[in-house]
């Protein structure tokens, strides 16, 4: 028994442990510091499993989606708000970084489950994700701005980008919640993952609706194309299942 309870400790006894003060995961790296990556292991059960691959298939092209709008934005000599114009360059760097995440997530459920012990003693531990990478790639997160920043020339382009951008973050957000509230859905590091695009989403849909305000004109009859608002497919497919 003493080589199963090595191996235990070996994959990371961390994973029963609470959770840090500070919500966000992979915040940044420590400079000067060595990467040391760490996996994450959860059930190797099959539903478990799928709902976090219904995720992934739902929010990472949502989140590609999230770059492209902000990418177009930033392109447009008629994003004037300095404000939006922070906000796009953090969601591109941001959003790049957790698509990176996620990718890593979807390797590691492709993999086989980790066995230890035999007969009724024996337990399947499914690798979930691993944690360190921002250290290893040396990571950043960039500083959303705040409600006090949205000051400034709001020009009907950056009303278009903060309406659009909202009703895009606004799934996400009901994505993040449905897999918090899913019984099947137990893997810590996609929740941690969660807290963070919950948290920092409202903080951006809050700035974009007081740039928004900021708008000299009637911002009710700037209109939203349909055409502005992408990456929203991989969602209709996540709720339809």
């Amino acid at each position: 028994m003493r080589s199963l309870y090595a191996v235990l400790a070996g994959i990371g006894l961390a994973l029963l442990a609470a959770p840090p003060a500070r919500a966000a995961i992979e915040e940044g790296y420590v400079p000067g510091g060595a990467p040391v990556p760490t996996t994450w292991y959860g059930s190797a059960d099959a539903a478990t499993i799928q709902a976090d691959r219904d995720y992934i298939r739902g929010m990472q092209p949502h989140h590609a989606g999230a770059l492209t709008m902000a990418r177009d934005y930033l392109a447009d000599p008629e994003a004037r708000s300095p404000a939006l114009r922070r906000l796009a360059e953090a969601i591109m760097r941001n959003q790049s970084f957790e698509i990176g995440l996620l990718d890593d997530v979807a390797r590691n459920l492709d993999r086989p489950p980790l066995r230890l012990g035999v007969g009724p003693f024996s337990l399947a531990l499914q690798p979930m994700a691993t944690e360190g990478m921002a250290q290893r790639q040396g990571f950043m997160r960039s500083p959303i701005p705040g409600v006090l920043d949205a000051a400034g020339p709001v020009s009907v382009r950056d009303v278009q980008f903060a309406k659009a951008m909202t009703v895009h973050h606004q799934a996400a957000l009901d994505m993040a919640r449905a897999y918090q509230t899913n019984p099947a859905a137990r893997n810590g590091f996609l929740a941690l993952m969660n807290v963070d695009i919950v948290t920092d989403q409202s903080q951006e849909i809050a700035l974009m609706r007081a740039v928004t305000a900021a708008y000299q004109g009637d911002a009710a009859t700037v209109a939203v194309e349909p055409g502005m608002v992408h990456g929203m497919e991989g969602m209709a497919h996540h709720h339809h299942h």
